[in-house]
């Protein structure tokens, strides 16, 4: 009979790689029988992770012939018997594989102790896979959504018990050889992998400023991860310091472009920004007296001009875009309204009938 252990969880992912073993994490140790830590998961980026494994040290059964009788089986060993449920070309090791024979094919954990006072085992287990078996995988399983639940029958060598009624159930022996009607038969763990689509994406944003002026210096980055390397690519510029982590410093000649690359393990990301180069020189005067402030600005500029002569304005965006265009005569301050506009810089072309000159405008 195959018992239900009352535990749904989701054994880690492995790589073919580091297939030989993996590392149980003591946190958990003195937690109930089962895989942890609970939760479904799937592949990681380097396709390495480990599901700790807690043993069982004891379970109850009943007897009911030649009388009734409950007895406590200590257990001194576990293993598993096999694993239903994995997709095409995934394979499971475990960190005892090395004492794997016929009868455990993924070898055995040994509990520390003596009955009734044992230590139950502490060990781990993973499933890996070339990086196109997982890809195979995807879309597959329950609904064709890549989740694949899975059993894993587990054994139990049963060494003594008490009350003693070994000699009932015929000696020593591994539960799933006991008599069903003496309450043997493989405990069952429900478990189950989950393969995304996008399981070997790294998906990262690129920060930094956008609207540059050339020859000066800005900073770029990306969330940082010790597992991952990174690689950047920068257009119309140069990369003065931090190639190869995940902060660089980069001077722009001029408009261009900053991508990077991440890699870890089998997986990838991308992320790319465009930046615009403020043109240099905008406030030299081509005839034209004229200051703006405050400048920043919430949004409200003044613009403050020598004489009272006719003057066209433009107001236009990093990309050239004009938002804002009109005809000012008569004074020499005037309020340039620019509340609504997005948080930015801006140029705005000064032209009268001596000349043109520009300024910039910066709204916060």
């Amino acid at each position: 009979m195959k018992k239900l252990l009352l535990l749904s969880t989701a054994l880690l992912i492995g790589s073919a790689v580091n297939a030989q073993t993996c590392n149980p994490d003591a946190q958990f140790a003195g937690s109930p029988p089962g895989l942890y830590p609970a939760g479904s998961l799937g592949p990681s980026c380097d396709l390495t992770a480990a599901k700790t494994i807690i043993s069982l040290t004891d379970t109850t059964v009943t007897v009911t012939n030649p009388f009734p009788i409950t007895s406590t089986l200590y257990i001194t060993r576990l293993r598993i018997n096999d694993i239903v449920g994995l997709p095409t070309g995934l394979q499971v090791s475990t960190d005892v594989i090395g004492s794997a024979d016929q009868d455990a094919p993924w070898g055995y954990w040994e509990n520390t102790g003596s009955t009734p006072n044992q230590t139950a085992a502490l060990g781990c287990a993973f499933v890996f896979g070339a990086g196109g078996d997982w890809d195979a995988a995807i879309g597959g399983g329950l609904n064709n959504e890549g989740v694949y639940p899975l059993e894993f029958l587990v054994d139990a060598y049963v060494a003594s018990a008490n009350p003693n009624i070994l000699g009932v159930l015929g000696g020593p022996q591994w539960v799933s050889t006991i008599n069903p009607d003496f309450g043997g038969g493989e405990f069952v763990i429900l478990d189950t992998l989950v393969i995304p689509s996008d399981y070997a994406n790294i998906s990262t944003v690129v920060s930094g400023v956008e609207n540059v002026e050339p020859n000066s210096q800005y900073t770029y980055s990306v969330p940082q991860d010790p597992n991952v390397t990174y690689n950047w690519t920068v257009t119309n510029g140069t990369i003065v310091s931090g190639q190869g982590t995940n902060s660089v410093d980069v001077t722009w000649n001029g408009s261009g472009n900053i991508e990077v690359e991440l890699t870890d393990g089998g997986c990838q990301g991308v992320d790319d920004l465009d930046v615009t180069a403020i043109a240099t020189g905008l406030d030299e005067v081509a005839g034209i007296n004229a200051s703006i402030y405050p400048n920043p600005s919430n949004g409200i500029f003044t613009l403050q001009l020598g004489s009272t002569d006719a003057i066209d304005i433009r107001i236009m965006d990093v990309s050239g875009k004009v938002v804002r265009s009109e005809k000012l005569a008569g004074s020499t301050l005037y309020n340039i309204d620019m509340q609504n506009a997005r948080i930015g810089v801006y140029v705005m072309e000064i032209e009268t009938v001596e000349g043109r000159t520009f300024k910039k405008l910066i709204k916060n």
